[in-house]
């Protein structure tokens, strides 16, 4: 059961990942405070993401 639980956090983990550099990615290529914004959410998941997996170093 724990093994499943930690297989199926990790695929969201990806997920997430893959969305918030979609994000980023986009907010980037184009211009408006409306890709700003979008740019600046999809960078802060990404610093949630890291803060998550080193929390388990500190």
């Amino acid at each position: 059961m724990e093994e499943n639980k930690a297989t199926i956090l990790l695929v969201v983990k990806a997920i997430l990942f893959v969305i918030f550099m979609a994000m980023v990615i986009i907010g980037q290529r184009t211009t408006g405070h409306l890709y700003l914004f979008i740019q600046l959410i999809g960078l802060s998941g990404l610093l949630v993401l890291l803060w998550n997996y080193n929390r388990k170093y500190v």
